[in-house]
This record gives C-alpha cells, sequence and structure tokens, in this order.
C-alpha cells in the first residue's frame, strides 16, 4: 500500500468532504497517521521462517489475489451472454469483498478508542467517523483493483465505455457493501447492550456472510436458467440482488438490449449506493455515539458454561498444567470479540457450503459422494490457527514470561484441544446430524474418516506455522498476510486428503474400515511427534 499516492488520490476528492461536512484536512492528518502506524507494526507482525521482509509477504498477498483475479476473468472472455457473466462475476466479486470486510475490517469500524482520544479534543464525530471509513476504504479499494484487474483489461472488448463503467461500478460496489454494513451494525446498536450487544453483531457477522453465501448460490441458478436468446425479464427477485443491478448497465452497453427490466436494474445500481451514503452519512454521529455501548461490559452469566469447560478439561487434558491453559484459551474463544470478528464469518461461509449441496444435487452418483463436501469445513483450520496467535489484548502476554511453564507445548496443546471442543467438533457434529439424516448410516464411516483428517490437518498446521504463544501478537489491518504461504499449502493438504479418501471409497467398505486404521495410527505418532518438549 503506496501512502502517499492513495493520500494524492483522496485530495482530488476534498470538495466532496468538505460539503458533506467533514473537517478534510483533520481527517487526512488521522489516516495519514493510520497508515503510517499499518507499515510500521507489518514489520513485526508479517514474520514467516520463509521471508525475511514484510514487504515480501504482502506482495505474495497481491499475486494470490491476482490469481484468483486471473480465473474470474475467464468468466467474462468466454461469456456467451454479457448479462450472464456479468451477473456471476458481481455475485463472486461482491462475495469475496464482503467477507474480506467482514473479517479484517469491521473492527476498524467498530473501534472506540479514536472517540475516546480524539473526539474529547473537539473532533466532530461525523469527521472521525469518515477518517475511519476512508482508511477501510484504501484497503478495500487496494483489493478491488488486484482483484479486478485482469477483467477489467479482458472488458475492452466490449469497448472502452463498458471498461470505464465496469470501473465506477467495481467501486460503487466497494462504497455500497461498506455503508450498508454500517446501517446494519446501527441498528443492531440501537437494539442491544453490553455483552448482548457484542453477540448480536457476531450473529449478524455470521448471518450477512451465510445469506451472501446463499445469494451467491441463488444468482448461479437464476443465472443459468436465463434463456440466451430471449430478452431478460427475471421476476421481482432480480430487483433484490445487487448482482442483478450491476450487471444490467454492462449488458445495456454491450448488446443495445433495453428493456424495461434492465433500465430498473440499471437505476438501482447507481441510485441504491448513493441512498446509501446519504443515509450513513446522515446518521454518523449517532453511529459514534452509539458506539460507546460497547465499551459496556454489561452482566454475562458465563457460570454454566465456565463448569462445562472445566468438566470437560478434566476429560481432555490428563496433565494439570495443561487443563489451566485449557480453561484460558476456552474463556477467549468464548467471550473475546475481536477473536469472534475475525474467525465466525468465515467460519460462517464455510460451513453453509455442504448443507446447501445436500439441497441441491438430485444425481444419485454426486449423492454417493456427498460427503466429501464436508472437507470444504476444514479450510477453517488454518484460518482460526493463525487467528488463535493474535489478540487486541496482546500486551497481557507478558503474563507468559512471569509464571513459571514447564512445558511451553503444553500452552499449545491445550489452545487446540480448547478451540476443537469450542469450535470445531461442535458444529461438526450438527453437519453430522444433518448428513446421516439425508443419508442414512452409510455415512457414518466417512464421516469419522473426516473427522480423523481434520485432527491429522490440524496437527500439520500446528508443525508449519510459527510457535507463537497463544494470543500474543498484535493485530494489524495486515494481518491476512500472515502465514499466506502455508495456508494455502494447508488447502492443497485438505484437497489431496479428499482425493486419497475418494480414491479409497472406491474399493468399499473394508477398504474404509482400513483407512480409519491407518489415519488413527498416523494421527497418534504425529500428535506425538508435534508435542514432543524442545
Amino acid at each position: 500500500m503506496n501512502k502517499s499516492i492513495s493520500l494524492k488520490i483522496l485530495d482530488k476528492f476534498r470538495f466532496l468532504y468538505e460539503k458533506l461536512g467533514v473537517d478534510y484536512d483533520t481527517m487526512r492528518l488521522i489516516v495519514s497517521t493510520k497508515l503510517t502506524i499499518d507499515s510500521r507494526k507489518t514489520s513485526n507482525l508479517l514474520n514467516s521462517q520463509f521471508f525475511d521482509e514484510s514487504s515480501n509477504q504482502y506482495k505474495i498477498m497481491q499475486i494470490i489475489y491476482a490469481i484468483i483475479g486471473f480465473f474470474m476473468m475467464i468468466i467474462i472472455i468466454n461469456s456467451k451472454n454479457t448479462f450472464v457473466a456479468m451477473t456471476i462475476y458481481f455475485s463472486m466479486f461482491m462475495f469475496f469483498m464482503l467477507t474480506t470486510f467482514m473479517s479484517d475490517f469491521s473492527s476498524v469500524i467498530l473501534d472506540v478508542k479514536d472517540n475516546g482520544i480524539l473526539a474529547t479534543r473537539g473532533i466532530s464525530l461525523k469527521t472521525l467517523n469518515a477518517s475511519k471509513i476512508t482508511h477501510v476504504m484504501i484497503y478495500m479499494i487496494n483489493i478491488s483493483i488486484i482483484l479486478s484487474g485482469f477483467s477489467l483489461i479482458a472488458s475492452i472488448k466490449y469497448g472502452l465505455v463498458f471498461s470505464l463503467i465496469f470501473l465506477i461500478e467495481i467501486f460503487l460496489i466497494d462504497i455500497f457493501m461498506i455503508t450498508v454494513s454500517g446501517l446494519v451494525y446501527l441498528l443492531i446498536l440501537k437494539l442491544f447492550n453490553g455483552e448482548k450487544l457484542k453477540d448480536a453483531i457476531t450473529i449478524i457477522q455470521i448471518g450477512i456472510t451465510m445469506l451472501f453465501s446463499v445469494a451467491y448460490i441463488v444468482v448461479m441458478n437464476i443465472s443459468k436458467s436465463i434463456n440466451l436468446f430471449e430478452n431478460i425479464d427475471l421476476g421481482a427477485i432480480s430487483y433484490l440482488l445487487p448482482p442483478f443491478w450491476f450487471a444490467a448497465p454492462l449488458e445495456i452497453i454491450a448488446t443495445g438490449n433495453k428493456n424495461e427490466t434492465l433500465l430498473i436494474l440499471s437505476f438501482l445500481a447507481l441510485v441504491a449506493p448513493v441512498i446509501s451514503v446519504l443515509i450513513y452519512i446522515r446518521l454518523t454521529p449517532l453511529f459514534e455515539k452509539k458506539l460507546q455501548k460497547l465499551n459496556n461490559d454489561g452482566s454475562s452469566k458465563n457460570k454454566r458454561k465456565f463448569n462445562l469447560t472445566m468438566k470437560l478439561s478434566k476429560i481432555m487434558c490428563k496433565d494439570k498444567e495443561e487443563r489451566i491453559y485449557f480453561n484460558f484459551v476456552s474463556s477467549i474463544i468464548r467471550n473475546d470479540r475481536d477473536f469472534k470478528f475475525r474467525v465466525y464469518p468465515t467460519i460462517g461461509a464455510n460451513y453453509i457450503f455442504p448443507i446447501y449441496m445436500i439441497f441441491s444435487e438430485n444425481e444419485k452418483y454426486i449423492s454417493s459422494y456427498m460427503y466429501l463436501f464436508l472437507y470444504a469445513c476444514l479450510i477453517t483450520i488454518p484460518v482460526i490457527m493463525i487467528a488463535l496467535k493474535y489478540s487486541e489484548n496482546y500486551k497481557a502476554s507478558y503474563i507468559y514470561t512471569t509464571i513459571h511453564i514447564k512445558n511451553k507445548m503444553a500452552v499449545h496443546k491445550a489452545a487446540i484441544k480448547a478451540w476443537l471442543v469450542n469450535i470445531i467438533i461442535p458444529l461438526y457434529l450438527i453437519q453430522c446430524i444433518i448428513f446421516v439424516y439425508f443419508y442414512k448410516a452409510s455415512t457414518i464411516q466417512h464421516i469419522v474418516v473426516i473427522f480423523l483428517v481434520s485432527i491429522f490437518i490440524t496437527i500439520i498446521t500446528f508443525k508449519i506455522l510459527d510457535k507463537s504463544i497463544p494470543f500474543s501478537r498484535q493485530i494489524n489491518v495486515l494481518k491476512k498476510n500472515d502465514a499466506i504461504v502455508e495456508n494455502y499449502l494447508i488447502i492443497i493438504l485438505i484437497f489431496i486428503m479428499a482425493g486419497i479418501h475418494f480414491i479409497v471409497s472406491i474399493f468399499g467398505t473394508l477398504a474404509v474400515n482400513i483407512y480409519i486404521l491407518v489415519i488413527l495410527v498416523v494421527n497418534i505418532y504425529v500428535f506425538k511427534s508435534a508435542f514432543k518438549m524442545k
């Protein structure tokens, strides 16, 4: 992220900020300071055994975004129908950008530290909120350009006007998603207080991510049903789905088709983001005031949960020291709001996919191997294990140095057991119940295989990642760069394990039972070797 270029581009929109009642000079200074802090933090954060400089990590992240964008470009190049292609493209783009915003930047929008420090110095709430939105927008636009870069180049085949409108729509989508998310947060802030408020925000984040997942699938299904040779008439549902809005103007430019549906959708593509911005600006002071609710801890009734955790710790951890760390990490996983912000949306997106596949696929051959979609859930393993290293209260990790730890590996072992018990196993059990209900007892042995594979993936992920003590590292806006290579290596390993499972299942029940024993033995060996005292 080039700070100077970002600020120079921002200066071009000075008149817009001033017209909206924002103290531009103050806002620019705040944004400049935040970008400087981000760049200085990264040198400590983005540290990997494979790279010496943090800048290399950020470049790798950009390359991966570009690779994803390259495959998305193929949709445009091979399109037989512009409207269908752009609807699918914008569905993918919006889903990717929303999950990025939810997991990485929502904590910036909901930050209350600026209010306590800067608002008391006479800086207006509108200016403070504008600085937060602008800070996030700089990163979101950077990601958007990298993600859509190849597609923008490919779109030139439809003409320069098409490419220009395409670029403008990319920016409009970023603005629309951020402002609508902000308005949703405001509604939650008005309805809840204390701990209920924090829990509600987390639930809404997961819900929005899952909603967009379902919406993306609905858009794909509707797009498949569009007749490529007739006028487009999708009915009322198209007016509720943003990907259709933004695809409509490009269809008009590319084909000249100007039926009533396309004109209404094009109108929504322009008006909806503008209206959302105007509403958000009007409600900004109220939003910032309501944010103070996040400082209210409220009363939390966690006694029952704590007692349950204590009982589970005695089962899961034989060593007394390990049991203490298990309870400690379990408490943070349940109560740390920032951890939930970063992890739960990703979990929601990955765990909704296998359930959807149950209801969408009717082919007998595919149904017999439906359990393989459960491997999509395992993608969350490296994400959560990386997230376990970070905390907004990272300074409290000094406690690790003040107490005498006999075996530091006991801390890691307890942390892994804690997130398995508190997150992965409960969610996996819910999915297993659903799969057993639809596919009967024949799928149970495959569910056992996938569970054992999840343990194997967990241990391998631990061995590959650096051994930072849980919740001991500072969160940074660019935290997603950390261990990005290792993350994708684990995802590749998950696909390999799914392939092995598929091949073994071809040979029948006996082969699967033997495979269960093999994975069990491998897990025991790998577990013992991973947590040897060093």
